[in-house]
């Protein structure tokens, strides 16, 4: 039988090679199916990809959870202890200044900055891209000035960072220790994040503040949750996170649970959902045109059977097995198929590099995302073509075999 596999093989790469014509035409549908499935993959992968760092980078990790209270919250780290009871992985403030305070370098004065103070865990809930420094470490907590990291709108107006202060009531100095790449949402607007710490607490929650001070008014948090957790299939009111944290609301001085509100501010779920809908549009575009390609493959192995009637009743005159000729049949037509998605490969590389070079001179591209066909978009490619190839060649070759020996010698 192995003898037989191998012959039949070799018999099969043989046609191949003398009917070159034949072999074009049989690949062309076959590259354009090939070639659209692989570009659905890709497209869908990079687009996945993509989707979910712009939804990371803007509005938080999968099962991120925003929670405000909106009375005065007398103990914060008893809120925030119950946060982690009520599920939180990892917990920042997220406290918008209300009075924007200005910037200043020099004579020159930045007003309309929107500055929000957060945590060093901020940058495990969210995705925060940084063009330059870094961002927020513990460090950063025991610093005399105020720390901020600025969008790269408001960085390449201060140019330098020396000599930074911040207004409220009066001139801070500022350290910045890093710029992070503006968001969808600020465009060219300015912003800054500013890490709460003892030195920023005044900023934050106004000149009142002291150090032995732990409450404040209407604050809001981010909360990230395991993705599993049933609170997170609750994307518009998080009435069972409300209901987990309102169970012990008086540790922290708010009574009613009407003045707690939570809901999911990610999106991944809705990005994957129409994400999986174009997949799944794109990809039945694709399976039509790869019917096509089949079609095309299969009728030219019909007549290709025909043609060459007296050449198989020869080879089997000679000792060729009924097996050997079916194989070389069918191999014949799995090689055109697989020559035809290797070509079509090497076409979509070269598609998606060329995007790739067009895109990242338009659009700023996350680092983790390389313009280029996955390994799984080239697998089903491949794969894809052989198994057309495999069907289209099953219905010639029983042909082939039903045909008489006596009378295709005699054509």
């Amino acid at each position: 039988m192995l003898r037989s596999l191998t012959a039949g093989i070799v018999l099969a790469f043989a046609g191949s090679r003398a009917n070159v014509a034949r072999t074009i035409l049989s690949c062309a549908g076959i590259v354009v199916g090939v070639g659209a499935l692989i570009m659905v993959v890709t497209a869908g992968e990079l687009g996945q990809r993509y989707a979910t760092a712009f939804s990371e980078a803007n509005a938080g990790r999968a099962a991120t959870m925003e929670v405000s209270a909106f009375d005065r919250v007398t103990d914060l780290d008893a809120f925030e202890e119950d946060l982690g009871r009520a599920g939180a992985i990892e917990t920042s403030v997220l406290k918008r200044i209300e009075n924007e305070p200005p910037f200043r370098k020099g004579d020159q004065v930045f007003r309309n900055v929107e500055v929000v103070g957060v945590d060093v865990a901020l940058g495990d809930i969210r995705r925060i891209n940084m063009t330059q420094g870094r961002w927020f470490t513990e460090a950063d907590l025991e610093s005399r000035a105020p720390v901020l990291v600025v969008n790269e709108a408001l960085a390449a107006e201060l140019g330098d960072f020396t000599d930074v202060q911040l207004g409220s009531d009066h001139w801070a100095d500022v350290r910045i220790v890093g710029v992070s790449q503006s968001s969808a949402y600020d465009g060219d607007w300015y912003s800054a994040y500013l890490l709460r710490a003892p030195a920023s607490g005044e900023l934050l929650f106004g000149p009142s503040w002291s150090p032995e001070d732990n409450s404040a008014t209407q604050v809001s948090y981010l909360a990230r949750i395991d993705p599993s957790d049933s609170a997170a299939d609750e994307m518009d009111f998080g009435e069972e996170f409300t209901e987990r944290l309102a169970s012990a609301s008086w540790r922290w001085g708010v009574d009613s649970q009407d003045s707690l509100m939570a809901y999911r501010s990610d999106y991944a779920e809705t990005t994957d959902e129409v994400i999986g809908y174009l997949s799944l549009g794109l990809i039945g575009i694709a399976v039509i045109t790869l019917t096509t390609g089949l079609l095309g493959v299969l009728n030219v192995g019909l007549v290709t059977v025909r043609e060459r009637r007296r050449e198989l009743a020869t080879y089997r005159a000679l000792g060729a097995s009924r097996f050997t000729l079916f194989v070389a049949v069918v191999m014949e037509a799995v090689v055109v198929a697989v020559v035809a998605g290797l070509i079509a490969l090497a076409l979509s590389w070269a598609m998606v590099a060329a995007g790739g070079v067009v895109i990242g001179r338009l659009m700023w591209l996350p680092p983790d995302i390389a313009m280029t066909v996955p390994p799984s978009a080239a697998l089903v490619g491949l794969g894809s073509a052989a198994f057309v190839g495999l069907l289209a060649g099953i219905i010639p070759a029983i042909r082939a075999l039903r045909a008489s020996v006596v009378a295709g010698l005699r054509e």
